[in-house]
């Protein structure tokens, strides 16, 4: 449900879900970069309350299980209508099937989540992305003055970049948004616009630069910038030259890993010598995360896409109460804690639990920039240090 899986946390960082880089991984041989899988998931300096390892059926980062669980992410899904047609979209790309509505969230629902999460009093990172353009909701502006406007909250989103208009950038930056990440499959217009069908690399990088020459301009930090590129076979010796360029206005750029459409895997279980097989841990997604869909839907996690597992309806209870005490969370949390999860649809061929796990760190000067990378099964994150 969320574009190339992106996320960032309270501080508007990118990240991976429950990053722990103690946690261990299981390989057959030494391990070495050229060997590693890119493609990302999330988070970028590893950090966070509590290691995936340390969760149990008892306890999360939050506290008690079942009674005091507060998302540190939500992703609401304001539009899963698209301007474009990428071809390994797993929402509209061409061999995808939609299996569920269409549309614009009525403002009337993101109004009485906003109102409820100003009552939390609890750090929170609302991403208005889903599987479609944000930028073609048509009360955009008006859900990001609410939202900048409660003080723990952080509010970003992912793009495609076509419709970065200069007025969009301008409001940007007047609402002072915490993070826009970019999604921007490398630095060739030809290959770009071949897996992004109906999009213009020309058009976007100059949206692009625009937003950068405005908070130049206006002296500003806001929003954030993230880039990511999806690691599609044979555009891969890109990858230079795309964290060359665009690494300079960056929190960080992301290379994620290709994964065709329906897969959620980050791996091959069947790999002899040479693979690299993290240790299972309960999802953090589970504990520290939340979607919600145009109807307010509340989703397990960003992974289901076409929400084939809801766990309840924000018009019809609190979301808070639904997060804690849905049948359906409460029992893939358990299944989780317990390290069972042969019998969850969604989950049994998921590699997202360990996409987080870093097996590879290195830094390097880049331009005059001393730049780090670390890599995942779910990609390399690129950051100036």
């Amino acid at each position: 449900m969320c574009d190339e899986n992106f996320h960032v946390n309270a501080k508007g960082n990118p990240e991976m879900p429950g990053t722990s880089p103690g946690q261990d991984a299981t390989t057959k041989d030494q391990l070495s970069p050229e060997k590693i899988t890119p493609q990302i998931i999330g988070n970028g300096e590893m950090g966070g309350n509590l290691s995936p390892g340390e969760i149990s059926p008892e306890t999360t980062n939050n506290g008690p299980m079942g009674d005091n669980l507060f998302p540190e992410e939500i992703i609401l899904e304001i539009t899963n209508i698209c301007n474009l047609r990428c071809r390994f979209c797993h929402f509209h790309g061409e061999s995808a099937t939609i299996r569920r509505p269409t549309g614009h969230m009525a403002p009337h629902i993101w109004k009485g989540l906003l109102d409820e999460i100003a009552r939390w009093n609890r750090p929170c990172t609302l991403l208005t992305h889903g599987a479609g353009e944000p930028l073609l909701y048509p009360h955009l502006k008006s859900l990001l003055e609410r939202a900048v406007d409660i003080p723990h909250i952080t509010v970003g989103f992912m793009t495609n970049g076509m419709l970065m208009t200069p007025d969009i950038s301008r409001m940007l930056v007047d609402l002072q948004v915490h993070s826009v990440a970019f999604s921007i499959d490398g630095v060739i217009p030809e290959t770009h616009d071949h897996f992004r069908k109906n999009a213009s690399l020309d058009r976007i990088e100059s949206h692009v630069r625009f937003l950068i020459d405005e908070k130049a301009r206006r002296n500003s930090m806001l929003p954030g910038l993230t880039f990511n590129m999806v690691a599609y076979p044979g555009i891969m010796d890109q990858e230079e030259a795309y964290v060359r360029r665009w690494i300079p206005h960056a929190r960080s750029v992301m290379i994620s890993k290709f994964r065709p459409v329906g897969s959620r895997m980050l791996w091959d279980p069947s790999d002899s010598p040479g693979s690299v097989i993290p240790r299972f841990a309960p999802c953090p997604l589970l504990y520290r995360q939340s979607v919600i869909s145009i109807e307010g839907d509340v989703g397990l996690c960003c992974e289901d896409i076409n929400l084939d597992v809801p766990a309840g309806n924000i018009l019809e209870k609190e979301f808070l109460l639904i997060y804690n005490r849905s049948p359906v969370l409460c029992a893939y949390r358990r299944a989780h804690g317990q390290r069972d999860i042969s019998s969850l649809d969604l989950c049994r061929d998921c590699h997202v639990w360990g996409g987080h796990v870093v097996f590879h760190r290195n830094e390097r000067e880049m331009d005059g920039m001393t730049v780090g990378c670390h890599a995942s099964p779910s990609g390399r994150v690129y950051g100036k240090i």
